[in-house]
């Protein structure tokens, strides 16, 4: 029972703490430089560690080709080199998807901002993702612009007062 108690107000004052401390914001130039170099420490650790995956993976990769027979060994770059290409065609190709569907944006007068909602990897399901979010964006410009229009219709000939309008001008 006391342990607990110990623990919540440890947990109460940490909590206080960090409440603290998120509402103050003024850092020391000495604070500010041991921030960034905590920040820069850890962003180059975890790109070491990315690296040393990297090295691995290609060292474990030569491993493999060199305990295979020349015949193997040639079937496994080509089939490596043909991954790289298929990738590489696949990536190109996404990119000339994204340029049409660009393109097919402009011509429908919609933003461009738009193409990420109406990608696809097939090019029909683009056209087609297209053509509904035209038929959705020209209801919704419709239906605010129809709400804009909408307004108190004007009184006939009579002023704020009650007067008719020959009165308000002196006539």
């Amino acid at each position: 029972m006391a342990e607990t108690t110990e623990t919540e107000q440890t947990t109460d004052q940490e909590q206080a703490t960090t409440e603290t401390e998120q509402k103050e914001q003024t850092f020391t130039q000495s604070e500010l430089d041991s921030l960034i170099d905590k920040r820069t420490a850890k962003a180059l650790e975890t790109a070491k560690q990315k690296w040393e995956e990297e090295k691995q993976n290609a060292v474990n990769q030569a491993e493999k080709l060199a305990k295979l027979s020349a015949a193997e060994r040639k079937e496994a770059e080509d089939k490596a080199k043909q991954e790289a290409m298929d990738k590489r065609e696949q990536e190109l190709n996404q990119r000339e998807m994204r340029y049409e569907a660009q393109h097919q944006l402009e011509e429908n007068t919609l933003p461009t901002d738009f193409v990420d909602m109406v990608m696809s990897d097939d090019a029909e399901k683009v056209s087609e993702n297209i053509a509904a979010l035209k038929s959705q964006f020209d209801k919704a410009v419709e239906a605010s612009v129809t709400e804009k229009m909408r307004g108190n219709t004007p009184k006939s000939g009579k002023t704020a007062e009650g007067n008719s309008l020959k009165d308000a001008l002196g006539l």
